[in-house]
């Protein structure tokens, strides 16, 4: 604190400070009581207590997907009993007999691939555009429930138009 008031520029500022009426110094420093408890709210206070409604809500979401999760454990329990047993429809063996079958079903479920290749030996990358919301959920589940295809990885863009979306993801058996 010393070195500070050392400086040229600060000794400078005192000197002004001090040659002000004293009406004047008691107004700066209600200001820059202001001006620090205004700093003190937007860069600690604001930023903290953000954070803890952000971490409030985070809680919440997950003790209501534990409290989902409970209440599903018995259909979760049995579709991967299902599962397991190969009881899921009719079970793909390779990546072409996939890629038949997606093509194919999205083309009876009235969905337009845009692009798809194989991506590995057990999976599919899919591209659709401007596609309804509803009809490729519906479609992926049937994928899963008829078929056991499962959604490795998803990235769904809302398009200009309500109820629709561009789709990427990766489809495996």
């Amino acid at each position: 604190m010393a070195k500070l008031r050392e400086h040229p520029s600060v000794q400078k500022l005192i000197t002004r400070y001090d040659q002000l009426p004293r009406r004047d110094q008691q107004g700066l420093q209600v200001i820059a009581v202001a001006l620090l408890l205004g700093l003190l709210y937007f860069m600690v206070w604001r930023p903290a207590a953000d954070f803890h409604d952000a971490s409030v809500a985070d809680h919440d979401r997950a003790r209501d997907l534990v409290a989902w999760m409970q209440q599903n454990r018995a259909e979760i329990r049995q579709l991967a009993a299902n599962q397991a047993a190969g009881q899921g429809g009719g079970q793909i063996a390779d990546s072409r007999a996939l890629m038949s079958t997606v093509t194919s079903s999205a083309r009876e479920a009235g969905l337009q691939l845009q692009r798809f290749e194989p991506s590995g030996d057990n999976a599919i990358r899919v591209w659709m555009e401007d596609v309804p919301f509803n009809q490729l959920a519906a479609w992926l589940e049937r994928l899963t429930a008829n078929h056991g295809i499962v959604i490795d990885q998803a990235a769904l863009d809302r398009s200009d138009q309500p109820g629709r979306v561009s789709a990427r993801f990766t489809l495996e058996i």
